[in-house]
């Protein structure tokens, strides 16, 4: 202990004094010359090397800037730096003021202090809540940089994701986070980072890949209210999963054209749909309209130490009960998203499991189609479903019909209508009003043809008899 003390002492001093150590001199030298020239402070100097990098990744350039020998220096200044506060010199006066306030009692070291500010980020002076957004943000894109995770998880790192690549360790870690075998206290550490990454989709490097072109395609409006360091509070993840809740109430035919997600949008709004149906937590949208709500409603389901969609399925249960205009939204955007995809109804797909399995095994998931399949099984009298799936169903049909009546303006009418009727149907008109139309056309070409021969056939005859004039 008295000799991490003294590391952190020394570290702090050459800190104060600018000073490099010699391997980061040899390794950097270069770069430092090229691409931050007039800086002089050790801090500053890194500070630079690591802005540069993080932008060459952001934009996915082929030739990085900054050496491969000096990145790897670099990683161990940074790495040195992530785990005492007063080794960031900007980032520790930035947030002197709120260290005093929030952190009185927390010791520097093992990135306590940094811990600290990040729970209570809501509550920071905007100066310093800027340097913790975007220290988080570059931690998202390399967790390596992230002291606490890495510690935490440190075991769970080598049990699940040796073969992992650095940058993909918390993306492995969420994948691993339900084993039998992940230890408790790192899957509340994936759980903190993922609501983290939930609040901002610059917070989740992997979204923002997937979803380049389509969130300012989709979700202009919102990134247009959006400053370079303040959370969104999960407004465009909300905007992408209403897209793509959309997509499943206008037809696949294509006399229906819809500007649909890409696909590798689709698949990680798909994840954390999933991901937030479990756990009311990763949805900032839902904790920022209805955390009084479930207090009231929910306070029992919210107390439970493993969150399994307890909580969102008493918000829909509760749904006539809910005062909250916007909270209530928030539940019928719910409802909306579940149709599009029924793993987002964890309590209805455990209900319904052996029906899906039995009656839509070919049947594939997203877009609405097992959920249309029960549907037209829950109709058929010849279908036997499962007691507690038939009940589900049935709860269900009762909410969305709720819906349409309260939010028609938001497609709760078409959603209605579609969950009712089965895809059978809907297959049946889209087959049979083309064909219809189409011998309309025949029948139409054909009159024409038919008056124009009788014409010209008629035209022939009184020809045939008029008088040979002399």
């Amino acid at each position: 202990h008295l000799e991490l003390v003294g590391v952190t002492h020394f570290q702090l001093i050459q800190m104060k004094d600018f000073r490099f150590s010699y391997k980061f001199k040899m390794a950097c030298k270069e770069d430092v010359l090229k691409l931050c020239p007039n800086i002089k402070r050790k801090v500053d100097v890194v500070i630079c090397l690591s802005t540069t990098v993080r932008n060459d990744t952001l934009q996915e350039v082929k030739e990085q800037r900054v050496s491969l020998k000096c990145r790897k220096q670099l990683r161990v200044e940074e790495l040195e730096m992530s785990e005492d506060i007063r080794l960031e010199p900007e980032l520790y006066e930035s947030c002197k003021q709120d260290i005093g306030k929030h952190c009185p009692n927390v010791a520097f070291g093992n990135a306590q202090v940094i811990e600290c500010l990040k729970e209570n980020k809501k509550q920071l002076l905007p100066r310093c809540h800027q340097r913790v957004f975007k220290l988080q943000e570059t931690e998202m894109m390399d967790p390596e940089l992230d002291y606490t995770l890495m510690r935490v998880c440190k075991q769970m790192i080598k049990r699940f994701c040796t073969e992992a690549d650095a940058k993909n360790m918390l993306q492995c870690l969420k994948q691993n986070k339900n084993s039998e075998l992940m230890d408790p206290k790192c899957k509340q550490m994936i759980t903190k980072r993922q609501i983290t990454q939930n609040t901002d989709y610059r917070l989740n490097p992997v979204l923002r890949k997937a979803c380049k072109a389509d969130i300012p395609k989709f979700c202009q409006s919102v990134l247009n209210k959006a400053t370079d360091d303040s959370e969104l509070e999960g407004q465009v993840v909300s905007c992408l999963k209403l897209k793509y809740a959309d997509q499943v109430h206008v037809s696949d035919a294509p006399s229906f054209p819809l500007q649909r997600l890409s696909p590798d949008c689709e698949d990680q709004i798909r994840v954390i749909l999933q991901e937030s149906a479990l756990d009311y937590r990763l949805d900032p949208q839902l904790q920022v309209h209805c955390t009084d709500e479930i207090s009231r409603l929910c306070a029992e389901e919210a107390a439970a130490q493993e969150q399994a969609g307890q909580v969102e399925e008493c918000l829909k249960v509760n749904l006539l009960k809910i005062r909250n205009d916007a909270c209530k939204k928030e539940v019928l955007n719910m409802l909306k998203e579940s149709k599009a995809d029924i793993f987002v109804d964890p309590v209805l797909h455990t209900a319904c499991a052996l029906d899906i399995k039995h009656h839509c095994a070919a049947i594939p998931p997203g877009r609405g189609r097992q959920m249309s399949c029960l549907m037209e099984a829950l109709g058929d009298k010849r279908v036997r479903l499962q007691p507690e799936c038939k009940k589900r169903l049935q709860d269900r049909i009762d909410m969305w019909s709720y819906a349409a009546k309260v939010a028609p303006a938001e497609g709760f009418s078409d959603l209605a209508m579609q969950v009712m009727t089965p895809p059978s149907n809907n297959y049946m008109l889209f087959m049979i009003v083309p064909g219809l139309c189409i011998l309309l056309l025949i029948g139409l070409l054909r009159g024409c043809i038919t008056k124009r021969i009788y014409t010209r056939t008629q035209g022939q005859q009184k020809m045939r008899y008029l008088p040979i004039s002399s």
